[in-house]
């Protein structure tokens, strides 16, 4: 299949808005802030858009859309991989929820022996070794492929690895209230308080298209509206391939008890279909390939995905998604055909939705606490 990587840089501020309604805090006075990056939905609706308007599709021309972008509930011939976050033009990744950080020193959470809780006898995570006071997990900042590659390999990131929030955007606070276009007045009830983002300069957005043909001519799309306000983003489209931002696959050797010992790292959303079980036991997709059950996880706070529905001109309903960064432990047989499977989910999008880059994993490894 054929791969380009699509490149969208911020003209001004960006509004992606999450699963929060706006009269979530009636009787008070709230915001509504913005997710970045967006989900994969909004990207990928802005591309096959921009796609159709080239072949001579509008919405006034409704039955000229191409069959090969499919349609409100399936993409045809296109396929998708991300977002992925580049600073510098370089490809940084939500910081793995195994990690703990105190000033510039970091450490590791692995599986701990056996306790009973409300999930039952289950391994929560514990930090690996010694100490950990004052340490906290990292949230909200990414880290490097280089910096990734040290972490799925067994080791600690440096410090210049890690990238925080305010190098990556800053927060804008909007208000503004609805006119009504016949009295030219406010409407009563209708003042909103939003939180935008702007992308520092340096920073900007990346995403992999598959599938368009050969034929298609994709050089004239320049920018591209997204999001709320239909905000102009700079599009730049270049032959790529989505393995090229991947940190390699990690050299995953036995542990000392003769025990495969291996990390499957979320590095887009999780979409998944009966959350709770994948929250408890791992992806399918997974234990199928290794007949074995997570050991353990660590699972950010669930964020929810909603959307608009143009054919059916209403809301899609939300869905829990988890985030990137959480990940699932296991063990397994030290067996060649293991390390192969591993090898090939190695930057899978496991299904369901995995043409639209959900469910995006990496293999990493880890070691038993002696």
């Amino acid at each position: 299949m054929n791969w380009s990587r699509w490149s969208f840089e911020a003209l001004d501020t960006f509004f992606f808005r999450g699963g929060v309604s706006f009269h979530a805090g009636e009787g008070g006075y709230s915001s509504v802030q913005s997710l970045f990056p967006p989900f994969i939905t909004t990207l990928q609706g802005a591309v096959r858009y921009s796609l159709a308007i080239r072949r001579g599709w509008s919405p006034e021309k409704p039955n000229l859309w191409p069959k090969e972008l499919g349609d409100s509930e399936d993409l045809g011939e296109i396929q998708f991989r991300g977002p992925y976050l580049l600073y510098k033009n370089q490809p940084y990744f939500p910081a793995p929820l195994l990690l703990l950080k105190k000033d510039k020193e970091f450490l590791r959470l692995v599986p701990g022996s056996k306790v009973r809780c409300d999930l039952g006898e289950v391994r929560l995570p514990v930090i690996a070794g010694e100490g950990g006071e004052r340490y906290k997990v990292i949230e909200g900042e990414y880290i490097s492929r280089e910096g990734l590659q040290k972490v799925i390999q067994g080791g600690l990131p440096n410090e210049e690895d890690i990238l925080p929030r305010d190098k990556i955007y800053l927060n804008e606070a909007r208000i503004g209230l609805e006119r009504s276009d016949k009295t030219r007045t406010a409407k009563e009830g209708h003042l909103y308080y939003v939180v935008h983002v702007r992308p520092q300069k340096e920073t900007s957005l990346a995403i992999y298209v598959g599938g368009i043909p050969d034929d298609w001519d994709i050089s004239g799309i320049k920018a591209i509206a997204l999001g709320g306000e239909g905000r102009l983003a700079r599009v730049e489209v270049v032959t790529g391939f989505p393995e090229e931002v991947l940190p390699s696959f990690p050299e995953i050797y036995p542990d000392k008890d003769g025990k495969l010992r291996f990390f499957a790292l979320l590095i887009t959303p999780g979409w998944f279909e009966k959350l709770d079980t994948v929250i408890l036991y791992g992806p399918s997709e997974i234990n199928n390939e290794i007949h074995s059950k997570a050991v353990s996880a660590c699972i950010g706070k669930a964020q929810y995905l909603g959307g608009w529905d143009l054919k059916k001109q209403e809301p899609r309903p939300l869905v829990p998604v988890l985030p990137p960064g959480s990940l699932w432990f296991y063990e397994a047989e030290n067996r060649e055909d293991i390390k192969e499977k591993l090898s090939k989910l190695h930057g899978q999008c496991l299904e369901p939705r995995g043409d639209y880059g959900f469910n995006q994993i990496i293999i990493g490894r880890w070691e038993e606490i002696r």
